[in-house]
């Protein structure tokens, strides 16, 4: 999806966004984590980078877990478009 190796999904209603990717800066070596952001689309057509209002690290099992769920419950893979 993205060179940066972070992977976006977008609400159905095109407000909600969620960016999953590595931080290889602060991975712990024995666990693989992932770090999710969340935020809101700015801008009428979304022109503006989103507002990103929580970031959290969770297990990639967790993550996979989340993305799935995510998915099924109508969002979609997006590419960054900021």
């Amino acid at each position: 999806m993205n060179s940066n190796n972070d992977f976006w999904l977008i609400d159905s209603n095109c407000v909600g966004v969620m960016r999953f990717y590595k931080d290889k800066k602060h991975s712990d070596k024995s666990i693989a984590y992932i770090f999710i952001e969340e935020g809101i689309i700015m801008g009428i057509h979304g022109e503006n980078p989103p507002l990103m209002k929580t970031r959290k690290k969770i297990v990639i099992e967790e993550a996979r877990l989340l993305w799935q769920k995510l998915l099924n419950e109508g969002w979609q893979k997006t590419n960054k478009k900021w």
